[in-house]
């Protein structure tokens, strides 16, 4: 009986932010702004950072300096599918703003580019990217390869 009153309550609050928040420049500036403060914690050290929007800078791009995440697991299966793909979903089906995550894989750093509609997984570059075979820590745990299909 608790969980449907917090469904119900977050059902509540999710449909305020899409009412209060609608697509515009301040909407995704606030997204930055408000994974900085509230999900550092999570993901690491990050800034906001400026990016051109129909010819327009915006600061609407999070740049996550070292990903918690990423570098915790070496595992670049884990951060496409326990992180990435599940983030940019949530962010723009619950919320209703789209976001692109762009992970690096090379120093683990992304950026978060809300108000970007993230491409169709079968054309998003960052779905081809190999594991670490010598680093990741899924690989050498369990011995599969996480990121075939």
């Amino acid at each position: 009986m608790l969980w449907t009153y917090l469904d119900t309550d977050s059902h509540i609050l999710i449909l305020q932010i899409r009412t209060l928040l609608p697509h515009s420049k301040f909407t995704r500036e606030c997204f930055a702004l408000f994974t900085i403060i509230f999900c550092s914690w999570l993901i690491g050290p990050c800034e906001v950072k400026e990016s051109s929007v129909d010819g327009r800078k915006e600061k609407n791009v999070v740049h996550i300096q070292k990903c918690r995440f990423l570098e915790g697991t070496n595992c670049v299966g884990m951060c496409l599918n326990l992180c990435k793909i599940p983030s940019q979903t949530y962010i723009n089906d619950s919320l209703g703003v789209p976001v692109y995550m762009i992970p690096n894989f090379e120093d683990m750093s992304c950026e978060m580019v809300y108000g970007q509609q993230p491409p169709q997984e079968i054309e998003d570059p960052t779905l081809n990217q190999q594991c670490y075979h010598s680093l990741c820590k899924v690989k050498d745990s369990y011995d599969i390869d996480c990121c075939s299909p």
